[in-house]
């Protein structure tokens, strides 16, 4: 069910040929939108199946982000009127990446925001929605993480630099919003995964990771000991949660993520479960396995959507589909 918001509209799209830009560029066009999808890097797999599901509707530029001038130009000259921006383009990767790479992380994610927040005020775009992330709650806590947790004014020093370009964009972020009245909408997402996830690079990420071994009969690896738990959504139910923020205009914070939880191990059973195939699972505990927990409090999330949330087990099965479907060989 389409709410009608985004038909006839100018839609811009970051990270338009990644994982969960992807989803955004394919859900906009369906509603109606003309998508401008911005990226740096070409990822011709990704772009044939956009082509083939949006058509027209999708607009593909090539733009590195980190280029003020070049991103000033994609806004003077791709539309003459952009009504919304997506910004879902970030460099990021598996937990050891994100701590070997901090610098050139938080150097590369502030800066692109930065240029995109200034575009945006300068030409009158009336909707910003910024992916940001919930690691932004670095602080311990046995509570659900709430979005009136100010995460600006007392973050948790880390060494890790995503979560720090993060929260310095998250304050960017509130900053024009005050002096310029620029709306930012952003979207603190739980763990995301789904079709197209791992597929624009190496299989970093925990789910694409499990899924390529088990598939091929390796053992599962587990960084740590596999006790910690997440939960995890589906990039198709992300995107229409963060929309229907948009749409709704109710709050400019919200977590997204999903009520249910499992166990790293869990987790792998489920993977080799869609799969059909043996759970042969190995930890390692001296590998960084991220926070222990980390819950969200999704009360205004589900003040927001009109929709239920799938299951893992349904969303690993989709995931899964999308992956034999993409491979050479059969999984």
């Amino acid at each position: 069910m389409t709410s009608g918001h985004w038909a006839g509209r100018t839609v811009m799209v970051t990270g338009a040929l990644g994982f969960i830009g992807s989803h955004f560029v394919e859900r906009l066009a369906a509603e109606g939108a003309t998508v401008l999808g911005l990226h740096r890097t070409d990822r011709p797999g990704i772009r044939e199946e956009l082509t083939a599901r949006v058509g027209d509707r999708l607009r593909l530029a090539r733009v590195d982000l980190g280029d003020g001038q070049e991103t000033r130009a994609a806004f003077r000259y791709l539309a003459p009127h952009i009504d919304a921006v997506v910004h879902c383009a970030a460099l990021d990767g598996n937990a050891q990446y994100k701590r070997e790479h901090s610098a050139e992380i938080l150097d590369a994610n502030v800066r692109t925001t930065a240029h995109l927040l200034n575009c945006a005020r300068e030409f009158e775009v009336d909707n910003v929605l910024l992916l940001s992330s919930s690691e932004v709650y670095c602080v311990p806590r046995s509570a659900p993480a709430s979005e009136d947790e100010d995460v600006r004014r007392s973050p948790q020093y880390t060494e890790n630099g995503y979560v720090l370009s993060k929260i310095f964009g998250e304050i960017l972020a509130d900053h024009h919003q005050r002096q310029f009245a620029t709306r930012v909408f952003r979207i603190r997402p739980g763990n995301v995964y789904g079709p197209r996830d791992g597929a624009a690079g190496p299989r970093n990420r925990v789910i694409p990771s499990m899924i390529a071994r088990a598939a091929s009969g390796e053992e599962i690896e587990i960084w740590g000991d596999g006790s910690g738990t997440r939960s995890f959504i589906h990039v198709a139910d992300l995107v229409r949660c963060a929309l229907r923020v948009v749409e709704t205009g109710k709050y400019d914070v919200v977590n997204v993520g999903s009520a249910e939880e499992v166990s790293i191990l869990e987790l792998a059973r489920l993977v080799a479960a869609a799969l059909d195939v043996p759970s042969h699972v190995r930890t390692d505990p001296a590998r960084p396995a991220g926070a222990a927990v980390r819950k969200l409090d999704l009360t205004r999330m589900c003040e927001v959507i009109d929709f239920e949330l799938r299951s893992l087990r349904e969303g690993l099965r989709d995931t899964v589909r999308w992956y034999r479907d993409q491979a050479r060989t059969p999984l």
